[in-house]
């Protein structure tokens, strides 16, 4: 059996452990990002087309820095790469001071069609100015979570192990399309781990005030008690923002169940509550510095 139709099995049968809460994000959890080098280079340029095609459409954008990271080439051919698409009219360049690479690239309209046809799901496509394809405030995070999403499927030991933090992954984007109530938080991904488990994955890459803080826990509690994920995993470039985020969240632990709300009357949280969401967020410290060296270096 080859490492692609292992890994495949491998999802499948995380899947099927995770049971109703992995059917909830069908049909993204089932698209494989895996990316296996092929032994010749015509399958190679084959297999880097799909992938860098599947990352733009899931994701909206991505850059040199994430391909040339991803295929193991130098920023140079990772630029070939995307411009040659660019070249084909199936992205588009986006110059911008916002991205570490000083650009982006967003689909064009013929990237869309041949996207929908790769993945056999509808894909939106937003016509005119390529500029107006992304959202400049929010590149530096959606890259961030870009890599931090692939970094999890493609995880190796020192010794060049395969050893993944999760199989699959389901977009910020995607979340939003199939959840649409303003109840659920639009967390920055799902990720389906090895056991089966359904993680949220949020990006921390700046301080938040308390109240933001407090509505985001709420938000989070409503999609644990409503089967959306089993745990909340954090990342971020800096442990001071994990320092700050873990202040804040035991201050909120301790004020909010004796806090109550004007309509219901009931405590903002419940000291039950408090105890789910302190054992269900996980503060991921892991790519703390390869963050920071990537996107702030």
């Amino acid at each position: 059996m080859n490492e692609q139709s292992s890994t495949t099995q491998q999802l499948n049968q995380a899947i099927a452990i995770a049971g109703e809460a992995g059917r909830l994000y069908q049909p993204y959890i089932f698209i494989p990002m895996h990316y296996q080098p092929g032994t010749s280079n015509n399958q190679i340029g084959k297999d880097r087309r799909v992938l860098t095609m599947k990352i733009v459409t899931r994701f909206g954008l991505t850059s040199p820095t994430i391909i040339g990271w991803l295929y193991g080439i130098p920023h140079r051919l990772a630029l070939d790469h995307l411009n040659k698409l660019v070249s084909e009219k199936l992205l588009s360049l986006v110059i911008t001071h916002r991205s570490i690479d000083g650009r982006v690239y967003v689909l064009d309209y013929g990237g869309a069609k041949y996207a929908e046809e790769l993945l056999s799901v509808a894909v939106y496509f937003r016509a005119g100015e390529p500029s107006l394809r992304v959202n400049q405030n929010t590149i530096m995070h959606d890259l961030m979570m870009q890599f931090v999403l692939l970094k999890g499927v493609h995880n190796q030991t020192k010794d060049k192990i395969a050893k993944p933090y999760w199989y699959s992954f389901v977009t910020e984007a995607e979340f939003k399309r199939l959840f649409k109530s303003n109840d659920v938080r639009n967390v920055d991904g799902i990720v389906i781990e090895p056991d089966g488990t359904i993680a949220a994955i949020e990006i921390e890459h700046s301080f938040k005030t308390k109240a933001a803080r407090q509505t985001i826990l709420l938000k989070w509690l409503y999609g644990l008690n409503n089967g959306y994920y089993d745990k909340v995993m954090l990342f971020s470039q800096s442990l001071q923002i994990f320092n700050d985020i873990k202040r804040l969240h035991n201050l909120l632990y301790e004020e909010m169940p004796t806090r109550f709300d004007k309509k219901t009357r009931l405590s903002l949280l419940s000291q039950e509550d408090a105890a789910l969401l302190k054992t269900k967020i996980v503060h991921r410290t892991v790519l703390c510095e390869e963050l920071n060296e990537r996107f702030y270096q």
